[in-house]
């Protein structure tokens, strides 16, 4: 199992935005996550009672800490940014956390345990080390979408793959046909290191079906 990492945060982030941190590691994904990614969805489903959960916190499945977050750098926290998070809705409707592919079904899992927003980038397409940071004036994402300076952003060796917040653009993102998967999360104030970390090397555990 590859190690979980934390990564360079700039310091000017810190110093605006509190003991932000974050975790990365890169997984191989199993022909075992598909079935295992259905049945863990399945049994979360009753088990966390994922739409009470949603009707009680605004439309949203995280730990309160990141709606915190979210507000602190003028996001709508009553707005879901990812994908994933407007799809979950569907439990209110039918009850289910809906499987899709591995790496989708991972990450609505561990929002469902423990309200960890987690990110998944193609390793194909993105070269480590990477970091959390603002954006340089002129930078853009390689997968394609507008980045204004002084954003927060992930980003690798060459430049930004996605924002801090919400999902990475184009083919950055890690879909059904990815076979090797960078998995991050980002630890805001308010929850505490190990919960993210171990959310990252949980995801991971999920994905190589270990």
């Amino acid at each position: 199992m590859p190690d979980v990492l934390a990564a360079p945060v700039e310091p000017r982030i810190l110093d605006e935005l509190g003991p932000l941190e974050l975790w990365t590691t890169t997984v191989t994904v199993a022909r075992a996550a598909t079935k295992a990614g259905r049945d863990r969805l399945g049994r979360l489903s009753g088990r966390f009672r994922a739409a009470e959960r949603i009707r009680a916190h605004a439309g949203r499945l995280l730990d309160p800490a990141y709606l915190t977050f979210e507000r602190q750098v003028g996001l709508d926290p009553t707005v879901p940014p990812t994908v994933l998070e407007r799809d979950a809705r569907e439990v209110v409707v039918t009850g289910q956390l809906m499987p899709s592919h591995p790496v989708a079904d991972v990450r609505l899992a561990i929002l469902a345990e423990v309200g960890v927003p987690l990110g998944a980038l193609d390793a194909a397409r993105t070269t480590g080390p990477w970091s959390l940071r603002t954006v340089v004036g002129g930078e853009s994402y390689r997968g394609g979408g507008v980045v204004a300076a002084n954003d927060l952003v992930v980003a690798d060796a060459v430049g930004p793959v996605a924002p801090v917040v919400g999902d990475p653009p184009g083919d950055l993102a890690a879909g059904p046909r990815t076979r090797d998967v960078v998995l991050y999360a980002v630890r805001v104030p308010g929850i505490a290191s190990w919960e993210v970390s171990e959310a990252v090397w949980r995801a991971a555990t999920y994905l190589s079906a270990t």
